[in-house]
C-alpha cells in the first residue's frame, strides 16, 4: 500500500469516523461556537499539548476536518447553524435543506492517507458488526476495496 490518493464521499468518510472510534458516533461541533467548528484550535491544541495527539486520533481529526468540509461546501453547516434554535423548517428552509442533503449526497474529496492510516481503517471497518455488512454491502466492499489498493 503507498500513500497516493483516495476519492471518497461524506458518508463513507462518516462510516470510517464511525468504525476508526469503535463504533460511536463523532461529537458534531457545535455549530454556534467557532472554537469547535474551527480547525485551527485543533491544531492549536496539538501545538500546545506538545505534539502527544497518537495516530488514530489524528487520523480521526483528519478525517472530521473533511466531514466539515463537505458540510462547508454544501451548505449544510450553515443551515444546521440557522437551525439551532428554533424546531420548525420554513418552506424556504426545508427546500434549502433538501439541496444541501442531494449536493452531500454527491459531495467528494480526495484524501491522502499513508500505509499506516490505510491499515487502521481497513482493521476498523473489518470489525464492524456483520450487520453493517449485510445492511450495506455494497457500501462495505468498495471501501474496503478503496483502502487497500491505489
Amino acid at each position: 500500500m503507498d500513500n497516493s490518493d483516495i476519492e471518497l464521499s461524506h458518508n463513507e468518510i462518516s462510516l470510517l469516523v464511525f468504525a476508526i472510534e469503535g463504533g460511536n458516533a463523532a461529537p458534531i461541533p457545535d455549530a454556534s461556537s467557532c472554537e469547535e467548528a474551527c480547525p485551527i484550535i485543533e491544531s492549536v491544541e496539538e501545538l500546545l499539548c506538545g505534539g502527544t495527539i497518537d495516530v488514530k486520533q489524528q487520523l480521526v481529526r483528519h478525517l472530521n476536518s473533511h466531514i466539515r468540509e463537505g458540510l462547508i461546501e454544501c451548505g449544510m453547516f450553515e443551515l444546521m447553524a440557522a437551525q439551532s434554535s428554533s424546531t420548525a423548517f420554513s418552506p424556504e428552509a426545508e427546500t434549502q435543506l433538501q439541496r444541501a442533503s442531494e449536493q452531500l449526497a454527491a459531495w467528494t474529496c480526495r484524501i491522502k492517507l499513508d500505509g499506516e492510516e490505510r491499515r487502521l481503517l481497513h482493521d476498523a471497518l473489518s470489525r464492524l458488526p456483520r450487520s453493517s455488512w449485510i445492511t450495506m454491502p455494497k457500501t462495505m466492499w468498495r471501501l474496503s476495496r478503496k483502502l487497500k489498493r491505489a
